[in-house]
């Protein structure tokens, strides 16, 4: 009597499906949602110090560039009255404490123009600097006899400053808070021998720079 032949199955036994389970789904969706949190803050940390940075490289340039002005002014200084828009005789050089007029400022002088070309020649320019509403300005003049009508050019060249000090320094050494002093002789084209300028930022650092004209400065 012959033997029932035995069947051997070759299917693969039942597979789960390739699907994530609700709970594994919410794990994943954790973890994403953390990291992409501490990647957004740390963005915006990059990001802010970036911003700092910048902002503080735009106040140390325009500082830089504000002292680099004077000093390049001051240097060139030239002992020539001027007549101003009131038809009066003005120094040389007059620096006060605050521009007390509109049209004036806390510093102003006549230095010699830079020339275009070398060799070229080019008339005296006034000019002058006052700090208002917390910037300090450059106004220039078109001549130096200026008629009763005349204004000056203004520009704004650094912003955000609180305080704008000048003091003055003679050929015998002692400072003044302005200039012409009291009782020097020759007021009208009298020079000091330096300007100290001393500027206060809006974020709290002071900074002063001392500059000499081409007076001697005192032994």
């Amino acid at each position: 009597m012959g033997k029932t032949p035995c069947f051997v199955s070759l299917r693969a036994p039942f597979a789960r499906g390739a699907g994530f389970t609700l709970v594994e789904l919410l794990v994943a969706v954790t973890i994403f949602g953390v990291l992409s949190g501490i990647a957004y803050r740390s963005l915006a940390v990059v990001l802010d110090s970036r911003g700092r940075i910048e902002q503080e490289n735009r106040k140390w340039r325009g500082l830089a560039m504000l002292f680099a002005r004077l000093e390049q002014d001051v240097a060139a200084v030239a002992p020539r009255p001027i007549r101003d828009a009131s038809d009066l005789v003005g120094p040389a050089f007059v620096g006060s404490a605050a521009a007390v007029r509109r049209n004036d400022g806390a510093i102003m002088l006549t230095r010699t123009a830079l020339a275009p070309e070398p060799g070229a020649a080019e008339p005296p320019r006034r000019l002058g600097y006052r700090l208002r509403g917390g910037v300090v300005e450059l106004l220039t003049w078109n001549v130096l006899d200026q008629a009763p009508r005349s204004e000056p050019a203004v520009a704004a060249v650094l912003r955000d400053v609180t305080a704008f000090d000048l003091r003055y320094l003679d050929r015998r050494g002692q400072w003044h808070p302005s200039w012409p002093p009291p009782g020097i002789a020759a007021a009208q084209t009298a020079i000091p021998a330096a300007v100290e300028v001393a500027v206060t930022l809006a974020s709290g650092e002071r900074v002063a720079r001392l500059f000499p004209t081409s007076t001697r400065l005192p032994q």
